[in-house]
Parts: C-alpha cells; structure tokens; sequence
C-alpha cells in the first residue's frame, strides 16, 4: 500500500531510484539511489498513521550534495492535491525547498519548519550526520473518518493553512521540549520497531495540535535564500573544492560571482552552515589526513598541496582537529 502511493504521488518515475521494505508490520523502509547505486546508508523509515499522512525518519551519517531532491520536474499531481509538510532537524542540518514562497530554508538542531507542498522530496544533507523527521499529509486523500478524527482535535486544512499564511506561505519555529519529545519518542519507536498504529496516530495528533496551537516558537530572523543566492554558494563552494590548495580571496571569488565579498561570505554561511573560511579550512586538512593515510610524501610536501606554506601553522591546525601531530597521525595510520 505505502508503495504504491509513493510510486503514484512522485513527480517522476521512481524506476530503480528507490528499493521498498517492510521492515515490521507498520514501519516501512525506503533505500534511496545515490551515485549510480543503492547505498544503505541513505534510508529512510516510514509509518502511516493516517490515509494519506507519513511520518518519515531520516538517518543519514553523511552529506548528500544533492539529497533527494527530484529538481527540474513537473509534478503529477492535480492541483487540488498538495501536501502539508512538516520538517523537525534533531541533530545535523537540512535544506528544504519551501515551494509557497520558492526559497530554500535551512533548519538545524531544535528547529521546525512547515509549508504546503507537492510531495517531491526537496531535502539536502549539509552535515556529516543528519537525523531528521518529516510529517507529509493531504487533507485530499484522507478518509471521512480520518478527517472527523483530526478535526476533533482542531486539526483541520483551514487552521494549517492560517499558519502557513501568518508567516507569508511558509513556518519556521523552535521546537518546544514537549514537542521535541514526542518527535523522540516516535523515532525510538521506528528504531527499536515498537511503534504501533495507535502510538503513531496519538503522537502524528499531538504533534499538530502543538504546532497549530502556539507551541512552537516562531524564528525571529529569517532563515531563507533565493535561488540566485544559493546558486552563487553552491558555485563558491565547487571553486573551494575545485583546487583547495590555491588561495583565492573573498573578493577575488565575489569579482567572479558578480556580488560582493559581504554577500558572498553571508550566503555561504546561510547555505553550507559554516563560514566560507571555517569550509575552506575542513576540505584542506581532510586533504592533507587523507595524503598521510595514502601517501609517503613528506609533511612539508602534504602541507604546501594543501595551501599551507606555513608548516607549523599546518601541524597546529591539524592538531587541534585530529588530536594528534600530523607525524604522529602516519605513525598511527601507516
């Protein structure tokens, strides 16, 4: 059943891209095509608590550049079908493509955020590890009796709606303890496969009635960029990557962006997380641990491929993010 309304609500034929499992009689797991083949890594767990409403809990131990985001596609859906969305980050950080108001938001530890949408899955693992939970529904494709039930708890289209439009087509908020608890108790229920039915239909319930009620807090600065905006991150990104070893400043970069070194430095920090510098930096040491692990090269060697010329600025900082001296890391890793 689950699969068969995922293949009939996706924007695009799913083909090869996604492997369903049962992996209990209510939990769902759906293993997502990353690089060219299924990696078990990229999974997420899915229950149904209501007809057409799923919750889904995602545990990713890496980044995904380009997560799961079917881009450049028409939705098959009718108009008149669209879906409620609810994103929660428990630990790591989200993008979510926030369709109302046709910007990207970016959601960290504590933070919650809702809109309506289509149901393509518009999501980008910006961390190492993310674990996140998502609550996806359509009034359309509920039950008469579902409806009477969520109604009965003032969960209705038009109250979802009003605060949607409270904050100009889109939410964004910090989660209450009350509400982050529920969101836990419902993933140590998919992880231990103890949830049932009725678990899941009270804490989906609950949790509505806080968001629509006040209880989560709404952000006070906003947390959005444009396409244009994040399109000139990403590109500031692929440079850094390009050759890490080769300085570029920020106003050489911006020059090549056509904005300015500001507006650069605060995209990239809204879009990856991180100031650009602090980026720069991680791609650099990652550089240089994975050259001692792989290479006989000599640590002068290592450290001016990286974009050091400084060697003792090199072991420094490489000590502060491994621990150990980059001689004492081979020795260890040899």
């Amino acid at each position: 059943m689950f699969e068969d309304l995922v293949k009939k609500l996706s924007p695009k034929s799913l083909g090869k891209n996604v492997r369903f499992e049962k992996v209990s009689e209510w939990i769902n797991r759906m293993t997502f095509l990353v690089g060219g083949e299924l990696n078990p890594a990229i999974q997420s767990y899915v229950v149904m608590p209501f007809e057409g409403m799923g919750i889904f809990y995602y545990d990713v131990p890496r980044q995904i550049d380009y997560g799961m985001a079917w881009s450049d596609t028409k939705s098959l859906l009718l108009s008149e079908v669209r879906y409620f969305k609810l994103n929660y980050c428990m630990d790591g950080r989200v993008e979510v493509f926030m369709q109302g108001k046709g910007k990207y938001a970016y959601l960290e530890k504590g933070m919650v955020g809702f809109d309506e949408n289509d149901p393509a899955l518009q999501l980008s693992f910006t961390k190492d590890r993310y674990r996140g939970f998502g609550l996806y529904f359509s009034f359309e494709l509920m039950s008469e009796n579902d409806l009477t039930t969520l109604s009965s708890f003032g969960i209705t289209k038009a109250i979802a709606r009003a605060l949607i439009d409270r904050d100009d087509e889109c939410f964004l908020g910090k989660a209450s303890p009350e509400f982050q608890a529920i969101i836990e108790d419902i993933a140590h229920g998919i992880e231990d496969r103890t949830i049932d039915l009725p678990r899941a239909r009270m804490q989906s319930a609950r949790l509505l009635y806080l968001l629509f009620h006040d209880d989560v807090v709404p952000m006070e600065k906003s947390e959005y960029t444009t396409s244009g905006q994040r399109r000139i991150a990403e590109e500031a990104r692929k440079i850094i990557l390009s050759d890490p070893g080769v300085h570029v400043t920020a106003e050489e970069m911006a020059e090549r962006l056509h904005c300015t070194a500001p507006a650069l430095k605060k995209y990239f920090r809204k879009v990856h997380g991180v100031p650009m510098y602090s980026f720069l930096q991680k791609v650099r040491l990652d550089q240089a641990e994975e050259s001692l692990r792989r290479s006989k090269r000599s640590i002068a060697e290592i450290a001016e491929e990286a974009g050091y010329v400084n060697q003792s600025k090199f072991c420094s900082l490489f000590k502060s993010k491994y621990g150990v001296t980059p001689s004492e890391y081979r020795r260890l890793h040899s």
